[in-house]
């Protein structure tokens, strides 16, 4: 009997030390990773990996533009501290009835508040505006913005439709930062998911 005792308090005593180690290293853990940052470098690489833009509108050989997205940067609090800057270079095919097609380098630049979804782990782009539509730094000539627009207005609508960015469910740090449905936050330059405000 006072074998089993003894044999009950060590027992004890060891679960009482497992458990308080245990907590310690989930604290430990919680507060690794109590916020997780987003720099402008991933986002940009996110993007360039996961979306791709291809739009046209008109009627081809009539009045017709045909516009896709050949490099995306983004910017996070610069301009506005409250929203993400996506600067897109895109090539333009332009034809105005008989004239022959032209080529248009175009840059443009949208600006939205990102939006964390806690059932995804994703982020998305909200109240997306165009802030810049030009030609190599030059205004377009009233036509052709007239036609072109419209594809261009689809590209900020596919932004808004697509995530810029994921936490990935396979990374530790990641996964229990989107269990725990956290804030989001534009903090440094930086996209900032955290636990707390």
């Amino acid at each position: 009997m006072n074998k089993m005792t003894i044999h009950q308090h060590k027992t004890a005593a060891l679960l009482s030390l497992l458990s308080r180690l245990l907590l310690l290293s989930i604290t430990i853990v919680l507060s690794g990773c109590a916020t997780y940052s987003v720099s402008e470098k991933e986002m940009t690489e996110y993007l360039h990996d996961n979306v791709s833009f291809n739009q046209s509108v008109g009627v081809e050989n009539l009045m017709y533009a045909q516009v896709s997205v050949t490099d995306l940067k983004v910017k996070i609090g610069r301009s506005d501290a409250d929203r993400i800057a996506v600067f897109a270079n895109t090539i333009a095919n332009v034809q105005l009835f008989d004239s022959p097609k032209q080529r248009l380098d175009l840059d443009l630049e949208f600006s939205a508040v990102p939006h964390y979804d806690a059932k995804t782990g994703e982020v998305f782009l909200q109240s997306i505006r165009l802030e810049k539509f030009t030609e190599n730094g030059t205004p377009l000539p009233a036509d052709i913005k007239r036609l072109i627009k419209p594809a261009v207005s689809m590209i900020g609508y596919g932004l808004s439709q697509k995530p810029v960015y994921k936490l990935d469910s396979n990374v530790l740090q990641e996964a229990l930062i989107k269990s725990a449905e956290p804030n989001l936050v534009i903090r440094d330059n930086k996209l900032v998911i955290e636990l707390f405000d």
